[in-house]
């Protein structure tokens, strides 16, 4: 018994030992073919390798933007703008920065931490994507921005750790950390830290303070993103940042962290001269970062656009460039006044509404920093009344409103919400009863108002949100009511470039198209990796465009924008100017274009009486001109299903009998929605022309007039009174013929004196000559009229005067 278990105790042992064996045999292989195939993947990395050269570590590719002929108009170089700055002159406090948040192990390691390598493969593992980024140290960095393009490729992160070991065996940390400050971008064409601080700071980088040099440090990371010059509350979140990674690394106190957070920075105001081109030249890179975002062919499209030497293809007219840029340089094209040290700024673009194809924008009155504030792209205001033709004329047309439709321009009250609002006019004043016509002519308030309320909030938002606007539609504060969609208060407001947009649609026909900078995109080996995909989308019918433009020619011809009518051209336009002049603008188009112009202050600030119809009507004018030298398109033709219908213009409907002529317009209407009934609030009435109300019948001239039935409070000129004449109360003869009066004799008085009843001109009856008398009373002396029924007067019908008119002649 006892050799038998001592047998099987063998056997176990012996199998135990055999199974420790062959797993460890697993293991070893395991390791072994990983050993080999991370050998395979290093030697394959280190056979493309490109070639050592020291010089790249401060060498890049130009990249070049050509205009809408193909010409080249702008090269993008990466260190332009850079200034080598010695490591002994850099601040303490920059380095302190950089090295906490960017690589705080930079003095120990030697260019790679393995550490922070594993976990990022790891988490790319993870996601899938081999060809993320993440661990990279301060030497890798430079290795990367130095020697390797931006492709997005699995081996990059293996060859920057190799490059890695190149740059730790030829230089010492303290070189490795001053090439990449001298290097590295910090956004708006700043390379290094000490363009950066002549850039954003106006200053030398020896005079940098811990807030300065904190704020700079964060902007590597994301310098599209984090700009001061586009959003000084990222970039200050970003500093936030940096300031605390600075405390939890012992380079400073959690007070000198507040009290460096809590400090005002005064950015700088302007750090370029004339740069032809700038704004446009901007708007293309900007649109390039988010196309190669979106096609992720590069780590970092930004340093792809300034190192990669790629041909950017752009829809500019470098003749309307030109004359925009020099249009902005003449200071007498917009208001001399200024506030707190600014001047009114503008904005304009313009676009070829049949492409999406934008000519030429100007951001600012002046360009005054690289990638700085695009007042054009960036820019978002309130657009005032310029929004009626998007938000309540053309959606109002689409549901079957048409030019002639009447409301009534009254002092208005609505209730929203707990409170009531009263829209007012911009000029104070009301005009009764108008049509569409007329409303958009004068631009005005209360009957765009009361056609949004017809039209639906809803139908509203939607169009507009068809024609590329950003509205807001979210709990609390939104755009889904009467103010922000009628007058234009909106939540967050309109950029030029989507208002140029949106009216381009209706000048095209009613087709959107998305405005775009670029063209194509091609590589530094000659391949095209991005093409413009042109596509249209209908916003509205082509009659209700036609409808628009219709309406809009007539602002520009005898409306609130004659400023803008172009010689010869059929010019469309709206003004708009928000409450207090804190926004003004000119949007409209022509065959082929549109144009939209803003002035302002950057601050939100009160501008004395800057009228849309102004200084930006001139402007939108003076462009399309120019761009009408160049290109002069037909305009569109009528569409089919468009004629013409007379009606009044008082009721909106077919003409009564009553209406008078001048109250009988031709107007343009959808065939399907002709009105078919007639007319019935005029009313042919004798009314007293020194009062103003109905004739009595002691009004010695009354006239017949044709008169509207309103509401009593209502604006409308003829309105119908309501009152009668309360001067000629009493007859007054006695004025007539000096000192005498008329009394009836006729027997039924038994004697008494009866002031005898007179028929004027437009009267019958009365007291029969026979019967009356001339006779002269006593000052003083009253005596009752005639009381006899078949002696009062009556007034004529409108038939009978005409008849006795007829009979004089």
């Amino acid at each position: 018994m006892t050799a038998k278990k001592s047998s099987r105790a063998r056997t176990a042992k012996t199998k135990k030992t055999g199974g420790y064996k062959i797993a460890m045999n697993i293991v070893l292989a395991i390791v072994v073919i990983g050993a080999i195939l991370t050998a395979g993947v290093f030697i394959y990395a280190a056979s493309s390798l490109p070639a050592w050269d020291p010089q790249l570590l401060s060498g890049a590719k130009t990249t070049i933007v050509y205009d809408d002929q193909g010409i080249a108009a702008a090269n993008l170089h990466a260190e332009e703008n850079r200034t080598e700055v010695s490591f002994d002159k850099i601040p303490e406090a920059i380095k302190q920065a950089f090295l906490s948040t960017e690589d705080k192990d930079f003095y120990k390691h030697h260019g790679v931490t393995f550490k922070g390598i594993s976990r990022a493969v790891f988490r790319n593992v993870q996601s899938g994507d081999l060809t993320g980024q993440g661990a990279s140290t301060i030497t890798m960095q430079l290795a990367r921005n130095a020697f390797l393009t931006f492709d997005k490729e699995w081996q990059r992160k293996i060859k920057e750790v190799l490059l890695s070991f190149k740059i730790e065996a030829n230089y010492s940390k303290d070189e490795i950390f001053s090439m990449y400050l001298n290097k590295i971008y910090f956004g708006s064409g700043a390379y290094g830290v000490q363009a950066a601080s002549q850039t954003y700071l106006g200053k030398d980088v020896t005079e940098l303070n811990l807030a300065e040099c904190a704020l700079l440090a964060g902007l590597p990371q994301n310098p599209n993103v984090i700009n001061p010059f586009q959003s000084v509350e990222k970039s200050k979140a970003r500093q936030k940042l940096v300031l605390n990674n600075m405390v939890k690394y012992g380079y400073i106190s959690q007070a000198e962290a507040d009290e460096a957070y809590q400090l005002e920075i005064e950015f700088n105001q302007s750090t370029a001269g004339y740069v032809q081109y700038g704004y446009f030249t901007d708007a293309v890179i900007e649109e390039a970062i988010a196309i190669l975002d979106g096609l992720q062919l590069y780590d970092d499209a930004n340093k792809a656009i300034y190192k990669g030497g790629l041909k950017i293809y752009s829809t500019m007219n470098t003749t309307l460039q030109n004359h925009a840029e020099t249009l902005y340089m003449n200071d007498a094209n917009f208001p001399s006044e200024s506030k707190n040290g600014q001047l009114i700024q503008s904005a304009m673009v313009l676009m070829d509404h049949s492409n999406g194809d934008i000519k030429a924008i100007m951001g600012g009155r002046k360009y005054e920093q690289r990638r700085g504030f695009n007042r054009a792209t960036s820019a978002f205001r309130q657009p005032g009344s310029c929004i009626k033709p998007l938000t309540v004329y053309s959606p109002a047309l689409e549901s079957g409103f048409m030019p002639y439709h009447v409301l009534d321009d009254s002092p208005l009250s609505l209730k929203v919400g707990n409170k009531v609002w009263s829209p007012k006019n911009y000029d104070l004043s009301y005009r009764g009863l108008i049509t569409m016509r007329t409303a958009v002519q004068y631009s005005i308030n209360t009957y765009a108002v009361q056609l949004l309320d017809q039209v639906g909030v809803g139908t509203s938002f939607d169009f507009a949100n068809g024609l590329g606007l950003e509205l807001v539609d979210t709990p609390g504060t939104n755009d889904l009511s009467l103010a922000p969609l009628a007058l234009g208060g909106l939540t967050k407001g309109v950029t030029p470039v989507q208002m140029a947009a949106a009216y381009g649609a209706i000048g095209n026909g009613g087709m959107y198209v998305e405005p775009h900078f670029i063209t194509k995109i091609i590589d530094e080996k000659g391949k095209e990796i991005y093409s413009h995909d042109f596509k249209l989308r209908r916003a509205m019918s082509d009659q209700t465009s036609w409808l628009m433009t219709s309406m809009l020619q007539t602002v520009t011809s005898a409306g609130t924008g004659t400023n803008a009518q172009v010689p010869n051209v059929p010019t469309a336009g709206k003004t708009g100017t928000t409450e207090s002049y804190m926004d003004s603008w000119f949007c409209g188009f022509t065959p082929g274009y549109s144009v939209a112009v803003w002035m302002g202050y950057d601050e939100h600030l009160t501008m004395n009486n800057v009228y849309g119809g102004g200084y930006p009507a001139k402007i939108f004018r003076s462009m399309l001109q120019k761009a009408h030298t160049i290109n002069n398109p037909k305009a569109l033709p009528m569409p089919g299903g468009i004629v013409s219908v007379q009606v009044c213009s008082k009721s909106g409907l077919l003409p009564g009998e009553n209406c008078p002529e001048e109250t009988i317009i031709t107007e343009y209407s959808r065939k399907d929605s002709i009105p078919t009934e007639t007319c019935s609030i005029h009313e042919i009435l004798y009314i007293c022309p020194e009062s103003g109300k109905l004739a009595g019948k002691y009004c010695p001239n009354p006239e017949m007039r044709a008169v509207v039935r309103a509401n009593d409070e209502s604006a409308e000129e003829f309105k119908l009174p309501t009152e009668k004449c309360d001067i000629h109360t009493e007859s007054n003869f006695s004025n007539l013929f000096t000192g005498e009066d008329y009394v009836c004799m006729d027997e039924r008085h038994d004697g008494k004196l009866y002031r005898a009843n007179i028929a004027n001109p437009l009267q019958t009856g009365g007291c029969p000559p026979e019967s009356v008398l001339s006779v002269r009373l006593q000052p003083g002396q009253n005596i009752p009229y005639c009381d006899i029924e078949e002696h009062q007067v009556k007034n004529k019908n409108a038939r009978q005067v005409i008849d006795d008119i007829f009979e004089d002649n």
